[in-house]
């Protein structure tokens, strides 16, 4: 029984904090959808640029994470690493 318990202690999700930026339910809701829509637009855009192709589809998803990473950013839920130092060790 020791074992488990060192390592459900060394596993790190004691050290990830919860952090939601608004109390109002349905506005945590829009954030983190257009958290989701963001992010994959982001993956898009980087996709694109690493072919080289700079048209209206790249142009096009890196408006959609500009203006969508936004209410993410007021209204959505992060996940902060809060101990780093003891991780890299």
């Amino acid at each position: 029984m020791r074992g488990s318990t060192k390592m459900a202690n060394l596993d790190g999700f004691g050290k990830i904090s919860k952090h939601q930026k608004t109390k109002i339910l349905p506005l945590r809701w829009i954030g983190n959808l257009c958290g989701e829509v963001s992010a994959s637009s982001l993956v898009k855009a980087f996709d694109l640029d690493e072919d080289g192709n700079f048209g209206y589809r790249f142009k096009f998803h890196s408006k959609v994470w500009k203006y969508l990473n936004k209410p993410y950013t007021w209204w959505g839920t992060y996940y902060i690493l809060t101990d780093i130092d003891s991780l890299e060790s």
